[in-house]
């Protein structure tokens, strides 16, 4: 991205009225952005997103015509009511006016489509039509959403284009052009004893045997999910020796070793399906040294966990992280890292409450990363699964779980799978491998169907 071409887009869009066309955008403005992110006339397409779906988006843009879109993408037109709207409390301020809600696809009209249905994977059914990713735009607000097999979710907050920010936000479509990274999940709360690690062991077995290419990081100084997976410690100390190669910014040979350290532990169902895990054990003696060193700021820590995700997400699709559920520089930089975050709870107001924490927590790191980032992709809370839970709860015990979430005013919503307690669980964890192996398992079902829930079938999440 020039900087001249940059100052040129930014000269066009400040020339522009505060009313002002959908079709003048298009000619005036979009073809300026284009230029400054480096695509040429042939990356950019319009058209509909397959025959008879009545699905048409204002451009599709790709960075191989042989290969799906990277990016849908709707334009609207510019009016003088968000150009007028204060920066602070924008985001807030968009989420209430039709023409946004338009332009991600809420049902504001029976033919309004929009982002939200250019990336439904149950509508658009073709896969050379899937992008990976939508841009909504309208010369004041600005959103990239992001698509994971069928989690549709924001890739950044809507922010408000103003001539300091929109290098920024050119910045965001530049990173849609880039290879696909993995979608980094968490699976935490501050509760423990709500099957946080069993959770993530798996929801990333359940994926891996749909062909997902999934790495599990234990980043838990108990190593629950090292021991759960019997992964083999490949290379010792990979903490401290990815450290010493960032702090001098030998990236190549922190990746050599994070490679190395990976292990990748195959397994067999009961029907001879086969698949694999790839494991980055954690050793409990460097991690707690990594945790309670003083030879590094915290803040460092938190960039090298950061960074070492980053550099092995470019491999795989599915990364799911597990760390303490105390707040430490292990668990704030799992924090930092993810893309979005999914909190296990059970029948208890306890771990509701800490639900409900976390939920409160996520739009402060998200509003941090916004603001002090080049490139702020943040968490989104992808909702509640319950974990550990009895056959039957009854309708008076599902009306205090009803309530108790109301009254916490948690944004994320409850997934209608809940994970029942079977004794095939601590089977597996006897032979130290996923309950997904036992393929006629009960368990093993609603762990399928939960992958299916949150990642493989459609899913919009906005919060």
């Amino acid at each position: 991205m020039g900087s001249s071409l940059t100052d040129l887009v930014i000269n066009r869009w400040q020339s522009l009225p505060s009313d002002y066309s959908e079709n003048d955008l298009a000619m005036h403005l979009i073809p300026l952005i284009w230029d400054a992110i480096g695509l040429n006339f042939n990356q950019i397409k319009t058209g509909g997103l397959g025959a008879g779906i009545g699905l048409k988006p204002d451009y599709l843009i790709y960075n191989k015509l042989n290969e799906p879109p990277r990016i849908v993408v709707e334009i609207k037109k510019r009016t003088s009511l968000f150009h007028a709207a204060p920066d602070l409390g924008f985001s807030d301020f968009c989420q209430q006016q039709n023409l946004y809600k338009e332009a991600v696809g809420y049902p504001i009209s029976p033919k309004n489509n929009g982002i939200k249905q250019y990336l439904d994977n149950t509508k658009v059914v073709q896969p050379n039509y899937l992008a990976a990713y939508g841009w909504i735009f309208n010369g004041d607000f600005f959103q990239v959403w992001r698509r994971v097999d069928g989690l549709v979710f924001p890739l950044t907050p809507v922010l408000k284009v103003t001539a300091a920010n929109f290098p920024k936000l050119l910045r965001q479509l530049e990173y849609c052009l880039t290879p696909q990274r993995a979608l980094v999940t968490a699976i935490w709360n501050q509760k423990g004893g709500v099957a946080k690690t069993t959770n993530t062991i798996n929801l990333g077995a359940a994926l891996a045997t749909e062909g997902k290419k999934v790495l599990l990081i234990d980043l838990d100084p108990q190593n629950d999910l090292t021991r759960g997976l019997k992964a083999h410690i490949k290379v010792k100390n990979y903490l401290e020796k990815c450290s010493e190669k960032l702090e001098i910014k030998d990236y190549n040979t922190a990746k050599e070793i994070l490679s190395e350290a990976v292990h990748i532990r195959k397994f067999k169902t009961t029907d001879n399906q086969h698949f694999s895990l790839s494991v980055l054990p954690g050793e409990e003696d460097e991690l707690r040294s990594f945790r309670d060193s003083t030879n590094l700021l915290d803040q460092l820590k938190r960039s090298y966990i950061k960074t070492i995700i980053n550099r092995l997400s470019e491999e795989y699709d599915y990364i799911f992280i597990d760390a303490a559920p105390t707040i430490d520089v292990l668990s704030v930089g799992m924090l930092a890292s993810c893309d979005t975050i999914l909190i296990p709870v059970d029948y208890d107001k306890k771990s509701l409450h800490h639900a409900a924490e976390v939920d409160k927590f996520i739009p402060t790191l998200r509003n941090s990363r916004v603001n002090k980032e080049k490139l702020p992709v943040v968490p989104w809370n992808l909702g509640l699964v319950f974990s550990n839970c009895p056959a039957e709860k009854g309708s008076v015990l599902q009306n205090h779980i009803n309530d108790t979430i109301k009254e916490l005013n948690f944004t994320g919503k409850p997934y209608k799978t809940e994970l029942k307690i079977y004794a095939q669980t601590k089977v597996a964890e006897f032979s130290q491998a996923p309950v997904i192996c036992w393929h006629k398992s009960p368990i093993t079902k609603l762990y399928k169907n939960l992958a299916q829930e949150v990642f493989l079938k459609h899913n919009f999440i906005d919060n």
